[in-house]
């Protein structure tokens, strides 16, 4: 009996790990806001090699522009709206953003590991 329910517990494991998913893919989406002229968070962690989706949210009053010359994004966020932004699986490093519109908002980068 605990030789066979061993046996359906491996299995079950190793179904797990062929459909490739972990409770990370559960995880919900990186979040930026942009509000008072500034990102939050400024940095933003997610994990290296593997494609993910992150969302922006405009805060403030005016619309800005979510802008990544290393990611080859940009994207209008206007004012209270928030957009998906799709990314592909990154190589480990630091990739920086900024609001196009707004120069003086202090950038923030993208950490792949």
């Amino acid at each position: 009996m605990i030789v066979r329910t061993c046996a359906l517990l491996l299995a079950a494991a190793a179904l797990c790990v062929a459909a490739g998913k972990s409770p990370a893919d559960d995880a919900p989406p990186p979040e930026l806001k942009l509000a008072n002229g500034r990102f939050d968070p400024p940095e933003v962690i997610v994990q290296a090699n593997k494609a993910f989706t992150l969302r922006v949210t405009n805060a403030g009053a005016t619309a800005s522009e979510f802008e990544s010359f290393e990611l080859h994004r940009e994207r209008v966020v206007q004012p209270g709206e928030t957009i998906t932004v799709y990314l592909p699986a990154l190589d480990p490093g630091k990739y920086p953003f900024f609001d196009d519109f707004n120069h003086d908002t202090p950038g923030g980068v993208i950490v792949a590991q």
